[in-house]
């Protein structure tokens, strides 16, 4: 049976577990995709943003698979800021093609 190395990164940094024995590719890469889902599940929710990875490589040392999940957040005050950050760049764009310039 092959070994497959499984590291995992959760924003805390990365973490390489022992060579493990999988008796195929895919059960190497189906083991990632559930470690990757089990620590979002363990750090959200935690704050507004967080990155997971997760990367196998095979006995010799070449990466096989590589995975991540983003996770983003936002607050209605957020959103509401950003729809208005945007509305100002639309504005700011529409006045220097009208040759108004942009807003002060």
């Amino acid at each position: 049976m092959p070994k497959f190395t499984v590291t995992t990164d959760n924003s805390d940094g990365e973490h390489s577990e022992e060579p493990i024995h999988f008796p195929s590719t895919k059960a190497a890469t189906d083991d990632a995709q559930v470690a990757l889902a089990e620590m979002a599940r363990e750090k959200l929710p935690d704050g507004k943003h967080a990155d997971f990875g997760v990367k196998v490589e095979d006995e010799g040392g070449t990466e096989i698979y590589r995975a991540g999940l983003s996770f983003n957040a936002k607050t209605a005050d957020d959103i509401r800021r950003e729809d208005q950050e945007a509305d100002a760049a639309a504005d700011d764009v529409a006045n220097s093609l009208g040759g108004l310039g942009p807003r002060e």
